[in-house]
């Protein structure tokens, strides 16, 4: 059953705003059979691993810290709600690294792994293809209607897939097409094969300036952190930066494409800072939260309540961003709604030195994890810069990325069935002594 519902979970891993329970922003369907696989994992004998104790100690001191902040503050609601992400991020970490654990040993899942990632990318790639055709020849909005029916937002022109934003449908491009990738690599080609080059055309064509700079970011940290390929990956970073930079604005070009999105390629980042709603508020409102953490070193802000100093601080700082309808209507009359947009300026924030810690820590085992296998070690790669425009610890890919690092999805199979040949050498060892 455990098993079921995580590949039902990778089924449906798009879909992440559905307009059906608007109960939050983002909102992944995903999560809610990771949960339930959570609880029956209770009645196994799994166990985490030392190393991620540091995770378990993180989600304890920001819950409790955030109830206190609350008691003082006056703001339950808050602080329940940020408690509520991390059990589901907690949980679908958990499902993660059992799943990873079982899939090393057992080829029948990994293939059944493979079918499923293949049923949950392959709508929405078709569904992305339609945009594509509507946003650069037919240029009718007809595929509004079908995205209209899988997202809240229906963004005219742009590649959103199934997603609530163009920029979220660029995280599953880039993360279910990673573990795509190494699937392909496992020798499930046939599979893999058709929705790998969807997701590749995708991409490119979507001309989301998130997407290109979590990849190049991605693979700048790859180099830093990897034993190998680090030559391969700085001709690859080279590549992506020609294609970003001359590439992506001659297609623009050839296409005719027009919109908001096109002026980022233009590369005037004051300007945008100024003009651009959504490059203002992925800039600003880290820096928000690294004001914050400035502010309160030690133990932050509290889980949650990164919105109680928001609005002072931008309009003391970052006054001019009042003429975006977004940030005037969370200053003036939705306070409380206003996010970080980046994991890393909310967990400073709203957690302090204290929670930075714990939780880096628990990112310093997972990069040990990952040493094994040059996938392993992108997956972390891109794991550390898929949170640079997202800050809920509810965050599906996320968890899924780390988890499989580690429970050692990614390492080798032959290295895996040696290990597992050892095991009762060493008992017929034991038993010849």
């Amino acid at each position: 059953m455990i098993v079921a519902l995580f590949l039902f979970s990778l089924a449906v891993i798009t879909y992440d705003s559905l307009p059906y329970i608007p109960f939050s922003v983002y909102r992944p369907l995903a999560m809610f059979p990771m949960l339930a696989a959570s609880a029956l994992l209770l009645l196994t004998d799994f166990r985490f691993k030392p190393a991620d104790m540091l995770l378990t100690i993180f989600a304890a001191y920001s819950v409790g810290h955030s109830l206190l902040v609350s008691i003082t503050g006056g703001d339950t609601g808050s602080s329940v709600k940020h408690a509520i992400t991390l059990v589901f991020g907690l949980s679908m970490y958990r499902v993660s690294v059992y799943i990873a654990g079982e899939a090393k040993r057992d080829p029948v899942l990994r293939k059944q792994i493979a079918i499923a990632l293949t049923i949950g990318m392959g709508l929405p790639l078709a569904i992305g293809l339609l945009q594509t055709l509507d946003a650069y020849l037919v240029r009718s909005g007809f595929s509004m209607t079908i995205t209209g029916l899988f997202s809240e937002k229906v963004y005219k022109g742009r590649i959103q897939m199934l997603s609530g934003e163009p920029s979220w449908a660029g995280i599953h491009l880039l993360s279910c097409g990673l573990l795509m990738l190494f699937l392909y690599k496992e020798g499930f080609k046939k599979l893999m094969l058709v929705p790998l080059i969807g997701c590749v055309l995708l991409l490119v064509l979507s001309f989301s300036a998130y997407a290109y700079s979590v990849l190049f970011t991605a693979l700048l940290i790859y180099v830093l952190i990897a034993n190998k390929y680090r030559g391969r990956m700085l001709l690859a970073l080279a590549a992506i930066a020609a294609i970003i930079g001359v590439g992506v604005p001659f297609l623009l070009e050839t296409l005719k494409v027009s919109g908001y999105f096109t002026d980022r390629f233009q590369f005037d980042f004051a300007h945008l800072l100024k003009a651009d709603n959504s490059f203002f508020v992925r800039v600003v409102f880290p820096a928000i939260g690294f004001m914050e953490f400035g502010q309160h070193p030690i133990f932050g802000v509290g889980g949650g309540f990164y919105y109680k100093e928001f609005a002072d601080l931008l309009l003391k700082h970052f006054d001019y961003g009042m003429k975006f309808t977004e940030v005037k209507l969370l200053v003036e009359q939705n306070p409380d709604m206003a996010t970080s947009r980046n994991l890393w300026a909310k967990l400073f924030a709203e957690e302090g030195l204290i929670g930075a810690f714990l939780f880096i820590g628990f990112m310093v085992a997972a990069l040990r994890s990952s040493r094994s296998n040059p996938y392993a070690q992108f997956a972390f790669a891109l794991c550390v810069s898929l949170v640079m425009n997202f800050d809920s610890y509810s965050f599906v890919n996320f968890w899924l990325l780390i988890g499989w690092i580690r429970g050692g999805f990614f390492e080798d199979r032959l290295a895996v069935q040696a290990a597992e040949w050892d095991k009762p050498n060493e008992k017929e060892l034991k038993r010849t002594a």
